[in-house]
């Protein structure tokens, strides 16, 4: 079994409510949730959920873009040594991330309109010292054919490009530093859908070539399936399942899991689809329910699940394979498995 790259365990971001004169703290919105995964070297981890479910400040804090209220985050480095990120000071947070990355969501608020393409993409050479500026320029050309764009381009600024090629500005910034971890934190949701499949399959060369683990965030079940090894769904800041692609599109073990894929379109105006929708909204994440954080949703919801919070565990005769439910290994999800019987 490949090693791992990266563990988190326990990991909490809270963020606080300040009210009154003297902005104090009321309450706390627990945007995660005591989160524990890992991603092994060379796989993609998809990451999906609802809006608002914590995956993206799961992710900045993984990168500590934003401080983690409690919790570690282990990284396994080139020499096999094991650091744990959050102890890290500036400098040597400096020096790990040169082999952590991450491409955004927004390919045009995160490229500054200021600096050309050249500018852009070598910053993280500049910043790390790597080169001068005639090796550096031939680094920016080597990755700007690398994404699939003309060396010529580095002359341009980012408003002369189109949404795709913006993004893949983005990746190639990213790529610059050799890094051995891309989190992609929707990468394709603000593209149009032809253009989502080039800059997909632009990730899985990428990736073959030069040996990437990927964390993948997105709300396209169906993108997610198509480029992750294994999946990761969050609700309401918590994880609730972790499986392989296959085996969680195939036989989905937790009910909101089950929710989410009921709720992908098929692509036939003749076929009747049978819904599964969710009463009741996200509750307030300031303020979860007792119990599982899905029971006030969970069709499938008795009184234990309204008293008692599941613990993520590891499913009997299923390795590899993790649900947050008290009655994973009970309960049939009607839904899915008679969608995919009638094809």
């Amino acid at each position: 079994m490949t090693s791992k790259l990266l563990e988190i365990c326990g990991l909490k971001k809270y963020f606080p409510i300040r009210r009154g004169l003297l902005r104090r703290p009321a309450g706390y919105i627990r945007a995660v949730d005591d989160v524990s995964f890992f991603v092994r070297q060379g796989e993609t981890l998809g990451v999906v959920g609802e809006s608002g479910c914590g995956k993206t400040t799961m992710a900045r804090c993984v990168l500590r873009l934003i401080e983690p209220t409690e919790g570690s985050i282990s990284y396994w480095n080139r020499a096999g040594e094991q650091i744990i990120l959050n102890r890290l000071n500036r400098q040597e947070l400096k020096e790990t991330r040169r082999d952590i990355q991450i491409v955004f969501q927004d390919p045009f608020s995160s490229l500054d309109p200021r600096m050309s393409v050249f500018d852009i993409i070598s910053e993280p050479l500049r910043l790390h010292r790597i080169g001068d500026h005639r090796a550096q320029a031939e680094r920016v050309a080597e990755l700007l054919e690398l994404v699939g764009l003309k060396a010529y381009h580095m002359d341009l600024y980012p408003h002369e490009f189109s949404g795709g090629q913006r993004q893949r500005i983005g990746i190639a910034r990213a790529l610059a530093l050799n890094p051995r971890l891309v989190v992609c934190d929707e990468p394709v949701s603000a593209l149009d859908v032809s253009v989502q499949a080039q800059v997909i399959n632009l990730l899985r060369d990428l990736q073959e070539q030069m040996g990437l683990t990927y964390m993948f965030i997105a709300h396209d079940l169906s993108v997610v399936e198509h480029i992750s090894d294994r999946v990761m769904v969050m609700y309401l800041g918590k994880v609730v399942e972790i499986a392989s692609s296959e085996a969680l599109y195939l036989t989905p073990k937790h009910p909101y899991t089950e929710a989410l894929l009921m709720a992908v379109p098929i692509p036939d105006p003749r076929r009747k689809v049978k819904r599964l929708p969710l009463e009741g909204a996200v509750p307030d994440p300031s303020n979860p329910p007792g119990g599982c954080s899905f029971h006030t949703r969970c069709p499938y919801s008795t009184k234990v699940c309204r008293t008692s919070e599941p613990v993520l565990m590891e499913l009997e005769g299923e390795p590899d394979r993790f649900v947050a439910c008290h009655h994973a290994s009970e309960i049939t999800l009607t839904g899915w498995a008679e969608r995919l019987s009638r094809g």
